[in-house]
C-alpha cells in the first residue's frame, strides 16, 4: 500500500484525483468530496496536499477562493497546521 493509499483509506468518503496543472504554485483543491492533487508536484507534496485538502473538507464550508478574506486566510492557516501535524504523525 502506498502512502497516498493510506491517506485515501483514512478518508473513504473522499475521492482523490490526480490532475496536471503546469503551475508551480498550484498544489490541489477540494470540491465537495473530490480532492484534486497536482501530479506535477513531487510525491511528498501529494501527501501534504491530500492531508491539507482533507482538513478543508472536515473543517470548512463555503467559498475559499478569495485569498484576501480573513476567513480564508484563517482556514488556510488551520489546514496548513493540521496537515503538518497529520503528516508528522503518519510519516515522521
Amino acid at each position: 500500500m502506498t502512502d497516498l493509499e493510506k491517506i485515501e483509506d483514512m478518508y473513504p468518503q473522499l475521492k482523490f484525483w490526480g490532475i496536471e496543472v503546469n503551475n508551480p504554485h498550484y498544489h490541489g483543491c477540494v470540491f465537495g468530496t473530490d480532492v484534486y492533487i497536482n501530479t506535477l508536484q513531487d510525491d511528498i507534496d501529494w501527501l501534504k496536499t491530500a492531508l491539507h485538502e482533507a482538513s478543508h473538507y472536515e473543517n470548512d464550508s463555503g467559498n475559499l477562493t478569495n485569498a484576501r478574506l480573513v476567513e480564508v486566510l484563517r482556514a488556510e492557516g488551520y489546514a496548513d497546521r493540521q496537515s503538518i501535524r497529520s503528516f508528522n504523525i503518519m510519516f515522521g
